[in-house]
Order: C-alpha cells, then structure tokens, then sequence
C-alpha cells in the first residue's frame, strides 16, 4: 500500500502548505506533487514483481494492479504538467488567460485524492471497497470538471456531471446489491466460486455494466461526455479522458474477470464496443470545437478498450492494460499541445490549427504523429495496442467486430487528418507569428510524443503485462 500511502500523504502536504505559507511560496506546491507522484511510480515499479495481499485478502498487490497503478499515475503527473501555466499564470507571451484557474493548493489536492480512488479501486478485493474507491474517485472528478467559478459552461459540465453520476452511482449500488443477495458474500473471489447463471444474476450484471459505462463514456451511457468536456477546464478535460476511463475499465475488470461474472457476457460487450466506436467515431466527422473533437475521440476509444472482455483473462486482461497504458500517453500527448495552443491564443476551435506547423512545427510533429496513433496507423504505439485487441476479438470468435473496428478506424483516420489538414495545408492567420511555450509544456509535449511512439515498438511492456498476468493467474488459482 506504499504507492497510495506516498499519493494521500503528498495530497495532504500540499493543502497543509496552501493553508500555511504566502502566495509566493505556493509555487512549491506543483513540484511537490510532481516529486510524490514520481516517488509513487518508482516505487510501484519496483513492487511489480510481488504478488500479496492484506486486509484479510481485501487489499491485493500483483502486476496487474501495479500497471493499472502506473498508469493511473502517470495520467495524473502530466494533467499537473499541463496545468502549471493555467494555475501559476506562466504563459509564454505573459497574455492574461481567461481560464485561469487559482486555487493552487485545492486543485492539486482534490487531484490525487480522486487518483487515490483509482488506486485503491484496482487493489480491492471486497464490493464495499470497490464501491467506496469509484467514488472517491469520481466525486472530486465533479468538482474540478466546475473548477472555473465564473464560467457559465463550467458550472453547467459541473452540474451535469454530478447529475447523471448520482444517477449512475444509484444504478452501479443497485446491481451490487443484488450481486450481495444472490451470492450472500461481498468479497470478490467468493463471489466468483458461489455464482450462478439466473435471470436475477443477469440483471445485476446489467445494472452494472449500466452504472459503469457512464463513467466509461459506452454508448449509450456516453451522453455527458461532450458538454462535460467542453466545459471543464482543458488540463481537467484531458484528465477525464483518460482518469475516468481508466476507473471504469478497472472496476468492470474486477468485477467481470476477479468475480466471476464474465462467461455468457461476450456478445453483449461486443455490440456495446461496436455502437460505442461507431457513434463516436461518426459524431466526431461533425465536429467543430476542438474539446468536444476529443470527446467523441474518447467515446470510440471505449468501445476498443472493451474488445479485451472478449477474450479469457490471461489474453484479455494484458491487452487491455496494454492499450490503456498507450492510450495515457497518446491522448495526454493531444491534449498537451491543446493545452498550450489554448493558453496562448484562446482559441478551442478546430479551424484555429491552420498553419501551425509553420510557426510550430515541432509541435505540429508531435500532434500529428500522437493524432495517427489514436487511428492507429502503423508502426506507431496506437496500432500495437489495436492489433492485440483485435486478435482477441478473431480468437473468441467475433470476427465481425474485427471487421467493423479496422472500419472505424479507418473513419478516425478521416477526422484525426481534419486537424492535421489545418495544420499542414490551410494557410495560417495573417501575422502570426511563432508561438512560444513555456519549459515544462515544451517538455511535457517533446517527452509525450516519444513515449507515444517507443511504448509500442518496444516489446518490454506487453511481455512484462502479459508473463505477471500469468504469474498472477498461476499464484491465485484463477
């Protein structure tokens, strides 16, 4: 439990010195969080290797859990990245943002506590836990999604999103109830040694897979999602992203692969991946604001994530951490130039990327190559991560989604070129001019761009992922 002891103790460092120290000394409080969230990556790389549990079995360590960890982490660390300029005002042409965001020390608080969620979601063991730490996780998601006070769509993304989370929250608690009625245990393992098929299990299971799926952006529980993410503040928007998805992805893996209520369920998982791709992908040709863009790019990036429920455990699960570790870093790296394209010009539309790559063209570089990895062109990381769901697609027999995805990523190719298009062939604005970046942006774009290209051409992280999936099933009896 070192990683989340390291995330709640730096959290509370940090509102402790918000409270104490003077506005000049409270730009301490970003590194200091940086430092304890690469403190807590370190440390759970090394604990990879180990396979415990504690709390009478209701807390559990394996590889699984760590790599769930590190990239929970790691989409934390770049969100703080991406928010230094907007929080301490560090813009590189010193222009006054109307999106700053003030209140230090709050929101970097309020961010690790919703990543402790996370953390403690992927370790438990007991559906008391696990309905504890989603919402640790996703309440403080509705405050920063409201963080800026004086703007109308930020108050309504807030007030939206606290709305259909309640809503899914009651719909996610009912199924768990009924998972403790029928099973009489609320611990996962023996609830997947006592379940049987019946229409009472089945609901459950749906009821479920219904809460979840909200937090998963799954059509058609996605219809937040849009408005939510033009509204929220943009670091805050590229959390969600990736933050929430990840959530959803681990309790439904805890739940479906831990506890047992997977089999039977493939065809179902199937055609939600298939509308969910679908529609974001189709939704996403028409839009214009470069937020609400990625949005639906996130919707569809849900309905490839699911595709790993296909397979049995010891092929889908790896495969699915696979493409959401490559996921953090590519979507993050997208979100990273949107970050410093916003900060310095204001501007959120599409259109507004025309001639970036002659003023920018490093940057333009970095957000075509991470735009193409989303499609998942080859030989980049997005296409690695694509092509292991897909295989677990063909083998479980579904060769029709196979079909359908390599259709639908051939659609995001079309959209993701929208943008290289105005960046590439429009002409660019008269006057302008090169734009610059500051040093932490300017690291965090560079560093993401490579990390969204290596991470699936070296073969260390799937082989490490998959040989702990099979440690783990070998150490555990699953």
């Amino acid at each position: 439990m070192l990683p989340e002891l390291i995330v709640l103790i730096t959290a509370f460092l940090v509102l402790f010195l918000d409270l104490l120290v003077s506005e000049r000394v409270k730009i301490v409080l970003a590194p200091l969080a940086m430092v304890g969230l690469t403190a807590a990556i370190i440390f759970t790389f090394n604990l990879l290797p180990l396979e415990s549990e504690m709390l009478g079995g209701r807390f559990v360590f394996n590889g699984i859990t760590g790599w769930f960890k590190i990239s929970f982490l790691l989409s934390c660390l770049i969100t703080i990245a991406l928010s230094l300029d907007l929080l301490d005002g560090r813009f590189a042409n010193r222009r006054e943002n109307p999106e700053h965001l003030g209140s230090r020390g709050e929101y970097y608080m309020v961010l690790l506590f919703t990543l402790a969620g996370m953390m403690f979601l992927v370790s438990a063991r007991d559906l008391i836990t696990l309905y504890i730490s989603l919402e640790l996780t996703t309440i403080p998601l509705f405050v920063l999604a409201a963080w800026k006070q004086h703007d109308p769509l930020s108050s309504e993304a807030g007030l939206k999103y606290v709305i259909l989370g309640a809503l899914s929250s009651a719909t996610l608690l009912f199924g768990l109830g009924l998972l403790y009625g029928l099973t009489g245990s609320t611990s996962l393992p023996l609830i997947a040694e006592t379940i049987t098929s019946s229409p009472a299990i089945w609901l459950a299971a749906a009821l479920i897979i219904a809460g979840v799926g909200f937090k998963l952006t799954i059509v058609p529980f996605h219809m937040w999602a849009a408005d939510v993410y033009q509204g929220a503040p943009t670091p805050i928007t590229a959390y969600l992203t990736v933050a929430s998805k990840g959530a959803g992805l681990a309790f439904l893996f805890q739940i479906f692969f831990v506890g047992g209520l997977l089999p039977g369920w493939n065809t179902l998982f199937a055609i939600l991946a298939t509308a969910t791709m679908t529609l974001g992908n189709l939704v996403a040709i028409v839009q214009h604001n470069i937020k609400r863009f990625m949005a639906f790019s996130a919707i569809s990036q849900a309905g490839y994530l699911i595709m790993g429920f296909l397979g049995p455990f010891d092929e889908g699960g790896p495969a699915m951490i696979f493409y959401l570790l490559i996921y953090v870093i590519t979507n993050l790296t997208v979100f990273s130039v949107i970050v410093f394209y916003s900060n310095e010009t204001g501007r959120e539309e599409i259109e507004d990327y025309r001639g970036l790559a002659r003023t920018n063209p490093i940057i333009a570089l970095i957000m075509m190559a991470a735009l193409f990895g989303l499609a998942g062109i080859p030989p980049l990381s997005g296409f690695v991560g694509k092509f292991f769901l897909f295989s677990i697609a063909s083998k479980a027999g579904f060769n029709w989604l196979v079909a359908v995805a390599a259709v639908n990523s051939t659609i995001s190719l079309y959209y993701y070129l929208r943008i290289v298009r105005q960046m590439y062939i429009e002409p660019v604005f008269e006057g302008a001019e090169k734009i610059s970046v500051t040093p932490v942006l300017g690291t965090t774009i560079v560093l993401g761009g490579i990390g969204s290209v290596i991470v699936g051409i070296i073969p260390f992280f799937y082989e490490t992922i998959s040989s702990q999936t099979i440690s783990w099933l070998q150490i555990f009896g699953f």
